[in-house]
């Protein structure tokens, strides 16, 4: 990791917690008294200048346990006091603390502000009542330590009956937006299925969601993904139709943003500063554009994007704004430039695909303006796929890093 990421005097201990051995060593001896049998990095949220939080999922005695960390520079001592004294030991530790990394960990469902967790941690009569059925075990599909969580709910014969979202601070917004969106859309659209919202319980920052049948896009390549881009984009289509709009501008492109991005860049990869601060000039001296605001997503991604037959199923509505239209499709297509600049993907697979994303869009008969689309696919790329391949850490982006950057610009050049 130290060859694509510069030291970092506020997070010393950065590429020694990145470490999945040495982290299986430690956090192994800490919850069972041995090394981990496997140990694997989920997730990672770095702030460069700032701190790591990072989660691995630790195979010890005989069982997975999730384990979340987050370094405190200069006070880690006395974080880990002000937890442990908040919690209780069960069969494992609660709370952790790794002094020589100035790192505090909880051990799922413990967590540094989200009470909620309880209720994803297996079977309760508290889940039973929030989800409307009897759960007969939970498998925990998503973390973002501190911020939210998302558990599959499985009855006895193995069916997923729900989803559980818990947030610290954002399931108001997404039980605005879900419900507004889900009552315009229906459940009958040809094109676009959103999930209902089945229960809330706002003080644990709980949603139960509805399950939606389909492949997720991420997970297809080939043959396969270019009908889903095709869907994907008429049913991008159809949600940028829904009214009203929600009322949260599309903010994660403004100007500051974007000079943010190019400041981090050039803080971890002196090597890229040059080819970042370009990128940032070319795109502040042109227009954005886009027209009059939609209903935009806010996460287009491709895992938020189910196949199921000629449909797409869209979840994860708490970004939801009013927005450009093409800041939804840019970053759709910033996400297949950086496939194919990591070459998992050719110029002309990446030309098809995109294609086949825009000729779904455009079955309702709007165009996206190509000046537009152009710019918000490089203020992507340089906002929310190469700042994100650094806070993530996620080494084959950041292997491209340079080349990526440099496309980004010659579409704004």
């Amino acid at each position: 990791m130290t060859a694509l990421l510069a030291p970092d005097p506020a997070v010393p201990h950065r590429d020694a917690l990145l470490d999945e051995r040495r982290m299986g060593e430690l956090l192994g001896a800490g919850l069972t008294g041995a090394a981990a049998d496997g140990c694997e990095r989920v997730n990672a949220k770095y702030r460069v200048g700032d701190s790591l939080r990072i989660v691995y999922r630790i195979a010890a005695g005989g069982a997975f346990h999730t384990v979340a960390g987050r370094t405190f520079a200069g006070r880690s001592a006395s974080v880990y006091r002000r937890a442990a004294a908040g919690v209780a030991d069960g069969p494992l530790p609660a709370v952790l603390h790794a002094p020589e990394l100035e790192t505090v960990f909880w051990t799922f469902p413990n967590d540094r502000r989200l009470s909620g967790l309880r209720l994803l941690d297996g079977r309760s009569g508290a889940l039973d009542r929030l989800v409307g059925h009897a759960v007969a075990r939970t498998r925990l599909m998503a973390y973002a330590p501190e911020r939210a969580a998302t558990a599959e709910c499985l009855d006895a014969g193995g069916r997923v009956v729900a989803y559980v979202k818990v947030h610290w601070d954002a399931a108001e917004r997404e039980l605005a937006n879900a419900e507004a969106a889900a009552a315009a859309v229906g459940p009958d659209d040809p094109h676009l299925r959103l999930p209902r919202v089945l229960a809330a319980s706002l003080p644990e920052g709980a949603l139960v969601l509805e399950p939606l049948s389909g492949l997720r896009l991420d997970g297809l390549a080939g043959a396969e993904l270019g009908p889903g881009l095709c869907a994907l984009g008429a049913g991008l289509a159809t949600l940028h139709a829904v009214r009203p709009l929600p009322t949260r501008r599309f903010d994660r492109l403004d100007s500051d943003r974007l000079a943010l991005a190019a400041e981090v860049i050039g803080r971890v990869r002196p090597d890229c500063a040059r080819v970042a601060d370009e990128v940032l000039e070319r795109l502040l001296g042109r227009d954005a554009g886009g027209g009059e605001p939609v209903h935009v997503h806010g996460d287009a991604n491709l895992r938020n994007a189910l196949l199921d037959g000629g449909r797409i199923a869209l979840v994860d509505l708490e970004d939801a704004s009013a927005g450009p239209a093409a800041a939804d499709l840019g970053f759709v297509l910033a996400g297949l430039l950086a496939a194919r600049v990591q070459e998992r993907i050719g110029a002309v697979e990446q030309g098809a695909l995109g294609a086949a994303l825009l000729r779904g869009y455009e079955w309702a008969g709007v165009a996206p303006d190509a000046a537009a689309l152009r710019w918000h696919i490089a203020a992507s790329a340089l906002t929310r796929v190469a700042v994100p391949a650094v806070g993530r850490v996620r080494p084959a982006v950041l292997a491209r890093l340079e080349p990526l950057l440099r496309a980004a610009g010659e579409l704004v050049a």
